[in-house]
């Protein structure tokens, strides 16, 4: 597996298909308080990697938050590993990816920062350092649907630099769940 690889499964799927999450609700989330429930969504996910943009994918999951922290949960089908289940959380300055499964991978995110991450699939594993550039969120108040996520960051691995990505995720209301 190339880097390449690694850093897109990271933030996307290995591959076009669409996955179902599991997902309930509906306009729950978009009402006032600390827990607004669950809401079926659609995951639109853009990615570069050394400004060579990868083709976009959809998935389908869901989406709650708990406390200040907003979360974006789904599965996707990685050819090389299987069923791989992703969980974003977003708590206003920090993204934190983890995804269980086929794969195993932690990444974290915040602007100006460097922080530590780690993969492992049953081909390899290593620890790697993401330094975040830049972190944006972009939608409703109170971060609820829709929501855009961005952020710009180089990955090193082993202390050596494996690229500079950038990823976009824009979530909304699944309509047709």
């Amino acid at each position: 597996m190339n880097e390449h690889e690694t850093s897109r499964s990271a933030s996307e799927a290995a591959g076009p298909p669409i996955a179902e999450g599991a997902a309930d609700g509906g306009t729950a989330a978009r009402t006032a308080g600390v827990d607004e429930g669950r809401s079926a969504v659609l995951i639109a996910i853009r990615s570069s990697q050394d400004g060579e943009a990868a083709p976009p994918v959809t998935h389908r999951g869901e989406f709650f938050a708990k406390g200040k922290s907003r979360y974006i949960r789904y599965e996707e089908m990685d050819e090389l590993h299987g069923a791989v289940r992703t969980l974003i959380r977003w708590s206003g300055d920090e993204i934190r990816l983890t995804r269980r499964g086929g794969v195993e991978s932690e990444q974290t995110f915040a602007a100006g920062s460097k922080r530590q991450g780690s993969y492992a699939s049953g081909h390899l594993a290593f620890r790697m350092t993401v330094e975040t550039e830049a972190l944006s969120a972009e939608g409703e108040a109170g971060g609820l649907l829709p929501l855009t996520l961005a952020w710009t960051y180089r990955l090193r691995i082993e202390d050596q630099l494996s690229g500079r990505f950038q990823l976009r995720l824009h979530i909304q209301e699944d309509t047709h769940s």
